[in-house]
């Protein structure tokens, strides 16, 4: 699949790993879905670093592709945290809901990253920068 195309589909796979909550799909298969989501997002953002680390892109690009990985694998040690306490501690007060509020966070910085990064991708292939 062309970059260009693996870097918007990590933008939708983002967005539905956000939206895709167990609320929605109940507790156990939306659990599963999530987390399944979780860890084809991270080897989407692994994939799309280690690519655009062997283009001559801009600088700001590979640092900002390798910025999302390292979220996404926060994110997985959250989303194990959380799943920990949940069966283990799940009368523990304040350590889940912070690392809940940490997960959601970086789950919206991925999504803001991997759209900036799929955007500017496109404008410098298509050399919009260039006069």
């Amino acid at each position: 699949m062309p970059l260009w195309k693996n870097l918007y589909n990590t933008i939708w796979l983002a967005f539905f790993s956000c939206v895709l909550v167990p609320r929605w799909m109940g507790e156990i298969a939306g659990l599963a879905v999530h987390a399944l989501l979780g860890l084809f997002l991270l080897v989407m953002t692994a994939s799309n670093a280690r690519r655009l680390a062997a283009l001559p892109v801009p600088p700001r690009l590979k640092r900002i592709s390798k910025v999302t990985m390292g979220f996404a694998v926060f994110q997985l040690a959250a989303g194990m945290a959380l799943g920990g306490l949940r069966h283990l501690a799940p009368e523990l007060p304040i350590v889940a809901p912070v690392i809940y509020g940490m997960h959601v966070v970086v789950a919206l910085a991925i999504l803001a990253q991997t759209s900036s990064v799929a955007t500017a991708y496109d404008m410098w292939e298509e050399k919009e920068f260039q006069q």
